[in-house]
């Protein structure tokens, strides 16, 4: 019943966001999610050299916990390789929406062209790490 829910979730969410063809690849989506992650990255690292932070930065942090599980089942022998292999293909992923942040900044009342403001020096700064005691 929960795998029909979750199946039937991410089906939708898939097709909300145009994104259909990754259903049955996900190996290709993975791909792409790493590719952006990386392009997000490289445009951050140049947005942060070009804007120093200084005190009239206005800034949140936000501190992440918790645990996120991958698991399949099979052939008990091979348990350590798949352990392991489930390990090396994880990560966390912390993600910035911009357009919530801009939906609150607008329920908030803020001017459009405030918006703009903060949106066109926006930086991302993650600094978050998996520790993995093994």
């Amino acid at each position: 019943m929960l795998n029909e829910v979750l199946m039937e979730s991410s089906q939708t969410l898939a097709r909300k966001q145009g994104l259909e063809h990754y259903l049955d690849k996900p190996d290709e989506l993975n791909d792409m999610i790493f590719k952006l992650m990386l392009l997000q990255e490289t445009i951050q690292i140049e947005q942060a050299q070009k804007m120093k932070l200084d005190a009239k930065t206005i800034t949140a942090r936000r501190t992440v916990h918790g645990k996120f599980v991958a698991a399949c089942k099979g052939d008990e022998k091979y348990r350590y390789a798949v352990e392991t292999a489930l390990r090396t293909s994880t990560a966390i992923v912390a993600v910035f929406q911009r357009s919530r942040f801009i939906q609150t900044l607008r329920s908030m009342g803020l001017p459009e062209e405030k918006i703009s403001e903060f949106c066109s020096t926006l930086v991302i700064d993650d600094d978050t790490h998996c520790i993995d005691p093994e």
